[in-house]
């Protein structure tokens, strides 16, 4: 029992941190960002192009975190901040023709043949007792809550998180305020897609690498932000470890609806719990 609840908050780690990313892109800048798993995937065959040239497997963690805010950088500047006037509907196919994008290049480079990514930590799985943990979980739980307490720190400790929050709560007030929306709106696209690289190649060793393989976590993402409440950071992060343990037990208690587990989820939040656990009426809080 405790080595599934272990295990689901290691998979539930990675549903947060790419719903983290959804989250802080629509309470922010009012884009929903259906690439955020394919961003993932994209920043995970980049890790995996400097592994085949010899770079350890861990070292690429600090790559695909720099090359995701890079990138998501460059997307806001280049694509995003530039459609500015474009409705939500618009944004959301800007954001579905990165996906194309992103999967397009990688198969040109890469083929769609599955690969398999080597673990980022190799060894025999960890042994406390009667506990059983893989060391590919515990790098996950590890990094997840180092990742969540940086980035509430930034959140609630510093100028730029207090105005990434300011502009969430009300982005006409923030900019009478003087407070630089397009710079926090750049900052926040950096941060998301740096944790959507993190969550690529955390589960790229746990599946084969292959141009579709983060479509699944994305979709669990999505059940994990609207669990959690769409509008609220700590709601995604909560979201996430709650879906990955609930996914693991009834996996093994209830297999029968294993597959069909989220989309039941989903469908019972929005008809009772709109809001989600955390989310509040107000759209676009973080």
């Amino acid at each position: 029992m405790f080595n599934l609840v272990l295990r689901g908050l290691a998979t539930g780690s990675i549903y947060s941190l790419t719903a983290v990313g959804i989250v802080l892109i629509l309470s922010t800048t009012n884009v929903m960002n259906f690439a955020q798993g394919d961003t993932g995937m994209f920043l995970t065959y980049i890790a995996f192009f400097f592994i085949l040239r010899g770079i350890a497997p861990s070292l690429t963690l600090p790559i695909v975190i720099v090359a995701g805010a890079v990138l998501g950088y460059l997307v806001y500047k280049g694509l995003i901040s530039k459609a500015k006037k474009s409705s939500h509907l618009g944004m959301m196919i800007i954001t579905l023709g990165l996906t194309m994008i992103f999967e397009g290049i990688v198969a040109t480079f890469f083929g769609n043949i599955p690969l398999l990514f080597p673990p980022l930590i190799p060894g025999d799985p960890v042994h406390f007792g009667s506990v059983i943990l893989d060391r590919q979980d515990i790098l996950c739980l590890v990094t997840a809550l180092v990742v969540f307490g940086i980035l509430s720190f930034i959140l609630y400790r510093t100028k730029i998180g207090i105005a990434a929050r300011s502009i969430a709560d009300d982005e006409y007030a923030s900019r009478v305020l003087g407070i630089p929306i397009d710079r926090i709106h750049s900052f926040i696209w950096a941060i998301s897609f740096g944790l959507a690289g993190l969550a690529g190649i955390m589960t790229a060793p746990r599946l084969s690498l292959q141009p579709l393989f983060m479509v699944v976590v994305q979709l669990k993402a999505f059940t994990a932000a609207v669990l959690g409440g769409m509008n609220s950071v700590t709601g995604a992060i909560w979201g996430g470890l709650i879906l990955g343990v609930m996914e693991n037990l009834v996996a093994y208690y209830v297999p029968a609806i294993k597959e069909s587990f989220s989309l039941l989820l989903i469908v019972a939040i929005l008809l009772f719990l709109p809001n989600g656990l955390f989310g509040s009426r107000e759209a676009g809080r973080s």
